[in-house]
């Protein structure tokens, strides 16, 4: 009896069981077409469909022309850092450029040589890293929608990089102007783009008085109309630094990795705000959190540059909708750090800025040309004044006619560095002056013979800069600061007489390299003595900042995830070396993508590398941060290449593998030797020195 009760039980319990799981099941059926349309409309809300690429108008003899201007340039040098802003085809802003202009401007970067930096490979270099292979840094303000709807496939068109940064506070508000997170995520799993910090959301102006006078919210201390006041240090402090983890924390919530650089919204940084002196500064506080920060607007010149690196800022050159891909080319070649060698500058009115609070295009009042500003006036202008911010180790001489008792040149030195100097030059006296401006102060004087014409010499090496006027009389000044502080370019003024009539002027200008200061203290080191491979031996990427290479055993390896990399071996006690013989064997030449260099006169303006690749080998000269090729030959294709370079007084004699030989004249440089390597990208395997030694020759 119970055995017949409990089976219909079990029956029923089965039954409802099946009855549930058909009913979920319908309900699954019916609730899919509601799930599968409200995914995509979360996509469709939060992706923005990508736009096609455009084709570039741009003819072959454009593009050819493009690619012999890169061949003028150098081959390694600073990179020059660009400010994008948005992409849109219709914008009639002059900050948004269109798709077509920014694939003809990817055009024209690729024909002329370039490749594009990542946030990473940028701050390498800014730590002290070699200059790479001719590059630019792209960045993008603001994180806007744009840049995934057309500058992603553009990017992908022709293998480049760039930097968004982003104002994190605003991703996925606003839409479609502002990205989203997924469209962020996307871009970053493409590995065409990286992420840094434009502030939470402090990208706006605020008051800052009472009468209601507009800034920066970053840059400034805000008022208060509630309190009647402007805030305090103390409140602008931590409002800033809750902006700062507030957005450190929103990327990291989102994967994204934390930001090594910081733009400046609207360009304005600590000094022009309005935060009391002395006390806390904005830079200062960015520098607690970032390796340094970006603007377009500078006090001084401040492009990618071992200066810049120094005080941690970094000057960009910004791109319009106006700016056309040849503008493009002219303008990143004006910002290219270049050696300080220049024959004849008064002939170059193209290369001289003025910095009298004219807009003169022309340089005829320093060289007697005119015209002159009015009956009384003072005229001044820049050299380069960009791309010299590294200078140091030149000399400038000058020759200067029609000197008064009333009037007077000045010949300006480590121009934009942190103690510019002016040597004041008279009829009959000559003064420094350090400074600019009405902060100027003299530190040295001399009385001269009386004379309206007279030759000038200016030597700028390490802070040591020497005066000497008509080869007889000198002024010494030793600089307050040091190192990449103290570099910088050249400038000249006139002064006119008090009567209105006596202009003076130079009639001839050159500068030339000198050999760098040996005022270190360093013992020096003879290449008897030398062993390339000791463990213990002092290697640098830069003066005073340690490779990171890997060095001993029977080579060299660089390590890291940069794509350029560089060693100087005992840089400081080797200057004078000559009349050796260096010989290595570049390997791990996996790709032709991959190369390795050894470098003799390592510390001359005319050092040399002797670069190989599987498949051929070329010659440049220059320094590690400005290089230039002067030969080049095929090699049979192997993954390594045996190097042997002698150095003698005369002439540098190179062979590769035995066979290919190159002969190089000389000068009387000297020096010591260097290994370098680059690749293209970072998944390649980096190239290594194996057998590098140094003995002397017997050679002239």
């Amino acid at each position: 009896m119970s055995a017949r009760r409990t089976a219909p039980m079990k029956r029923g319990v089965t039954h409802w069981i099946s009855r549930v799981v058909l009913a979920c099941s319908a309900l699954a059926v019916l609730a899919m077409p509601f799930y599968a349309g409200w995914k995509y409309y979360t996509f469709r809300r939060d992706v923005t469909p990508q736009v096609a690429v455009p084709v570039a108008k741009l003819d072959r003899a454009t593009q050819a022309s493009f690619t012999a201007g890169g061949a003028k340039l150098p081959e390694t040098a600073a990179p020059v850092v660009l400010t994008f802003h948005d992409i849109n085809p219709k914008s009639e802003s002059p900050y948004i450029i269109t798709p077509q202009a920014f694939d003809e401007q990817l055009t024209a970067l690729e024909e002329a040589g370039y490749r594009s930096l990542t946030t990473d490979e940028f701050v390498d270099y800014l730590k002290g890293g070699p200059a790479p292979k001719r590059s630019v840094y792209m960045t993008f303000d603001d994180g806007t929608n744009g840049l995934w709807v057309y500058g992603d496939r553009i990017l992908a068109k022709h293998h480049m990089h760039a930097a968004s940064y982003l104002i994190s506070g605003r991703v996925d508000h606003n839409r479609p102007y502002y990205l989203s997170w997924e469209e962020i995520s996307r871009m970053a799993a493409s590995g065409r783009w990286d992420f840094q910090d434009h502030t939470f959301d402090l990208h706006w102006r605020g008051a800052v008085d009472a009468e209601g006078a507009q800034a920066s919210a970053l840059a400034n201390r805000l008022w208060l109309p509630a309190e009647k006041r402007i805030e305090t240090v103390g409140e602008y402090t931590a409002r800033i630094n809750k902006d700062i983890s507030t957005s450190l924390e929103t990327m990291a919530a989102h994967g994204l990795p934390k930001p090594l650089m910081f733009a400046y919204p609207f360009s304005e940084t600590s000094e022009r705000a309005n935060l009391p002196v002395p006390g806390p500064s904005l830079q200062g506080m960015l520098e607690q959190t970032f390796a340094a920060t970006l603007t377009d607007v500078s006090k001084r010149e401040l492009p990618a540059s071992r200066r810049a690196a120094g005080v941690r800022q970094v000057q960009r050159l910004e791109v319009y909708q106006r700016t056309t891909a040849k503008d493009l080319l002219d303008q990143i070649a004006q910002w290219t750090l270049v050696p300080p060698v220049a024959d004849d500058p008064l002939n170059q009115p193209e290369s001289w800025v003025h910095n009298d609070g004219t807009q003169a295009k022309e340089i005829g009042a320093l060289t007697g040309a005119g015209p002159y500003p009015g009956s009384n006036g003072y005229v001044s202008a820049e050299y380069l004044p960009l791309t010299s911010a590294d200078w140091n180790d030149y000399s400038t001489e000058a020759t200067v006619e029609d000197l008064a008792d009333d009037n007077n040149i000045g010949l300006t030195v480590r121009s934009g560095s942190g103690d510019p100097l002016t040597v004041s030059l008279s009829r009959s006296n000559v003064s420094i002056f350090r400074g600019v401006g009405d902060k100027r102060e003299q530190v040295a004087t001399k009385a001269l013979v009386a004379q309206p014409k007279h030759k000038l010499k200016v030597t700028v090496n390490g802070s040591v800069t020497k005066v000497l006027v008509d080869d007889r009389t000198e002024l010494t000044w030793t600089s307050k600061v040091e190192g990449t502080e103290a570099t910088g370019g050249i400038g000249l003024s006139v002064r006119n007489g008090t009567n209105g009539t006596h202009w003076p002027k130079f009639s001839a200008l050159k500068v030339s390299q000198t050999p760098p200061s040996t005022g270190n203290g360093a013992t020096s080191l003879t290449v008897a003595k030398a062993v390339l491979l000791d463990p213990g031996a002092a290697w640098e990427s830069a003066p005073g900042v340690p490779s990171g290479m890997k060095i001993g055993g029977d080579g060299l390896a660089p390590q890291g995830l940069a794509l350029s990399d560089y060693a100087a071996y005992e840089q400081a006690r080797t200057s004078g070396w000559t009349k050796y013989t260096v010989r290595g064997t570049v390997g791990r030449l996996n790709t032709p993508q991959v190369s390795g260099a050894v470098w003799v006169r390592v510390g001359s303006p005319d050092a040399i590398s002797v670069e190989v690749s599987r498949r051929g080998v070329r010659v440049l000269t220059g320094s590690a941060d400005n290089r230039k090729v002067v030969e080049t030959r095929g090699l049979a294709d192997a993954d390594h290449h045996d190097i042997t370079i002698t150095v003698g007084s005369q002439a540098t004699w190179i062979t590769v593998d035995g066979s290919v030989h190159f002969q190089l004249a000389a000068k009387g440089e000297t020096g010591g030797v260097a290994f370098s390597a680059y690749r293209d990208v970072t998944r390649h395997a980096w190239p290594t020195a194996r057998n590098f030694k140094v003995v002397p020759a017997e050679v002239l």
